[in-house]
């Protein structure tokens, strides 16, 4: 039995976003949880190398994030294309060598003060024709998602694309999703108190709950709330998708973008080996 959903009231928009370049500041090295010196590679640009669906640790970076990082040079239109874009909308490549080119949203990825990126996933020969200044047009939809029948869970960056392969089950006062874990609160480092339509939370590295954790991977974290603003409520549940690689950081790790939260009485995970967003969405 399927959940009824307002798909048919969202609306579509294009927007744009240019592939970023790295970008340092000041001094290029950042200290890990051991006290040692480390240069934070990983963040912005064209990745060649890391895919969704593929680990999201042992890399010799800081939250590698995969695919293509796009934003828009202009921070209020980065704001909108960070809260509008959605996981599984598609974006087409409209300057450049590639373009022509399709791919798909695949994460929101915020460093505190530093940046915030939409990540989108391209096949390996387009990811070798971009190059940092390309522009991307993002077909957004899926802000404003919502549950008729259930109002208390909050949907944030979920496309219906996205709700459509995931296939949510409707159950006796909720619903039942896939995801490949359930974690425990304390997992949530970097993050919390965030505002949970665009921001991303980071799933703190070390802990054994995340071991064998891949980008795209569905996790359910409980005693979590998202409904509007990320932090802890042992009535709550919230479910993200990871969206990075892992960090050396004191508190950080994956960093996982946020898709449902609401009461853990109406959200019932159930572990499935498939629920990545590389399965989902069929990623080349």
């Amino acid at each position: 039995m399927t959940v009824r959903t307002n798909a048919d009231q969202l609306l579509r928009t294009a927007l744009v976003g240019e592939v970023t370049n790295p970008v340092l500041e000041g001094v290029s090295y950042a200290v890990d949880a051991d006290g040692r010196p480390f240069v934070p590679v990983g963040a912005g640009g064209v990745q060649y190398r890391v895919r969704v669906g593929m680990t999201a640790s042992g890399w010799a970076a800081d939250q590698v994030e995969p695919g293509a990082s796009i934003a828009n040079p202009n921070p209020p239109a980065n704001e909108a294309l960070l809260v509008y874009a959605c996981l599984g909308n598609r974006a087409v490549v409209r300057t450049g060598a590639a373009a022509g080119a399709g791919g798909v949203v695949v994460g929101k990825h915020e460093a505190f003060q530093a940046y915030k990126h939409v990540l989108v996933d391209f096949a390996a020969d387009v990811l070798a024709r971009l190059a940092p200044g390309d522009r991307i047009v993002v077909e957004a939809e899926g802000r404003g998602l919502q549950l008729p029948d259930l109002p208390r869970v909050a949907c944030h960056s979920l496309s219906p694309r996205l709700w459509q392969r995931w296939a949510p089950e409707a159950t006796p006062g909720g619903l039942r999703v896939r995801v490949t874990r359930v974690l425990p609160p304390e997992v949530v480092g970097m993050g919390s108190g965030r505002v949970s339509a665009a921001t991303s939370i980071a799933l703190q590295a070390g802990f054994a709950e995340l071991d064998g954790l891949r980008i795209g991977d569905l996790v359910a974290i409980r005693e979590w709330d998202a409904t509007y603003v990320t932090g802890y409520h042992e009535e709550f549940l919230a479910i993200a998708a990871v969206v990075t690689g892992d960090s050396p950081l004191l508190g950080n790790g994956p960093a996982a973008t946020i898709l449902l939260s609401g009461p853990a009485a109406q959200i019932e995970p159930v572990l499935a080996e498939d629920a990545n967003l590389a399965t989902l969405l069929e990623l080349p």
